[in-house]
């Protein structure tokens, strides 16, 4: 006789109190999970559903459940989507410029069962929804497994297709360092510069240490810079407080800094999930910028990194050129659209994500690099920048979006 499959049950939950209550199980499932991103981690979720929604938002996540053990959990974000007069909300994964990847977290060994088991709840829980949208989607997910061969009551289609850097730090370190060639004499070049201009110290803070206490300082070195000046720094909002605080209690925030004396002149944000380490920002004061204190700090990062055997990768969930220089893979993320198969979805949703997917992956390579650079120039264009750098590209870094 076949292996019987065991009955999953689900239950969904609207307020953060609730929701705390599956945290524990949550974090061990994210922790575990393949793709070692942070954002699945229920830290980040928590911090994101206070934090980021428009008023016009509201939010549902649900958990599927085998016994006491979790093997799925389903956060969404509900948005309203008017229809000929009435509303059709669509959903989506907690995503923004931030929260790249809104994957879904799944048991490696219950991916399809647990998926179709969580999209029944949601079915139940918003009954008329459009479409389910899973922003970055890492080849490694267990989601590719979920999909195979369909999903019952959904037309799946992929969005666009993402190439964001990660480092192998699991390997031999002196094999990698003699292979940056001149990025690594470029280094020692500058950390002499820089050691020209005071005593030099570097820390990398990590455990109950690593609070919130230095986040005024990030905005304010961040604020100094070209991103202060165009009005894209990092703003008040409480939810870096929160996410900050979230994973220092769990020991799992750092902080990554370079000091010239006493004073602070790069700080860049870390935060650990499994084996890998996540780097959401990075800032420097540009008075110092003709040091690199940017690629300064990288260096500083990438050597601590092959020294903690607890680390496999270091994954900057971003693709920047100047991660070339440090010789960085990439691995493959992919936006994934589930549609319901009804009238008003097939008919509005569907076509609207095959457009904007056509226009990412067909259109949108094929644009001449000259037309790119251009438009990046004049979306800059009020920019100026750092007066001592004479080549901030791929040496200066502001986040991991950007380097320059």
């Amino acid at each position: 006789m076949p292996d019987l499959q065991p009955e999953i049950r689900t239950v969904s939950v609207r307020n953060i109190e609730e929701i705390a209550t599956h945290f524990d199980a949550w974090d061990h499932l994210a922790w575990e999970a393949p793709q070692r991103l942070p954002p699945l981690l229920p830290d980040w979720v928590d911090a994101f559903l206070q934090h980021k929604l428009s008023p016009s938002e509201h939010w549902l996540c649900c958990f599927a459940y085998i016994g006491d053990r979790l093997v799925g959990a389903l956060p969404v974000i509900i948005t309203p989507h008017r229809i000929l007069g009435s509303s059709w909300p669509t959903l989506r994964t907690p995503s923004d410029v931030l929260t790249l990847s809104g994957d879904v977290l799944l048991a490696c060994d219950q991916a399809k069962p647990a998926f179709e088991a969580l999209l029944v709840e949601l079915r139940h829980q918003v009954p008329h929804h459009l479409s389910l949208e899973l922003k970055a989607v890492r080849q490694n997910s267990p989601v590719w497994e979920a999909v195979k061969g369909g999903i019952h009551g959904y037309a799946i289609r992929f969005g666009l297709h993402s190439q964001y850097s990660l480092l192998n730090v699991n390997g031999d370190a002196d094999s990698y360092w003699s292979s940056l060639g001149n990025m690594r004499r470029n280094v020692r070049r500058y950390r002499k510069k820089l050691e020209s201009r005071g005593q030099v110290t570097v820390e990398i803070r990590k455990g109950s240490t690593a609070t919130e206490g230095l986040l005024a300082k990030y905005m304010a070195l961040e604020a100094s810079g070209w991103k202060g000046r165009t009005g894209t720094a990092m703003t008040t909002s409480p939810f870096y407080a929160t996410l900050i605080r979230n994973f220092a209690a769990r020991g799992r925030w750092e902080w990554h800094i370079i000091r010239v004396g006493e004073r602070i002149i790069a700080l860049g944000m870390g935060v650990v999930c499994g084996a890998a380490l996540m780097l959401p920002k990075i800032a420097f004061d540009e008075e110092f910028a003709d040091c690199m204190p940017g690629s300064l700090l990288t260096a500083e990062v990438i050597k601590s990194g092959f020294s903690r055997p607890e680390l496999d990768e270091i994954n900057h969930l971003s693709n920047s050129d100047w991660h070339g220089l440090w010789r960085m893979s990439q691995d493959k993320y992919v936006d994934v659209y589930l549609i319901r198969r009804s009238i008003a979805s097939l008919l509005f949703q569907l076509p609207r994500v095959a457009i904007r997917s056509a226009y990412h992956n067909i259109v949108r390579p094929r644009i001449p690099a000259f037309v790119k650079e251009a438009r990046r120039k004049f979306a800059r264009r009020g920019d100026r920048k750092p007066r001592r750098a004479a080549d901030s590209r791929p040496a200066h870094s502001d986040s991991t979006l950007t380097q320059d």
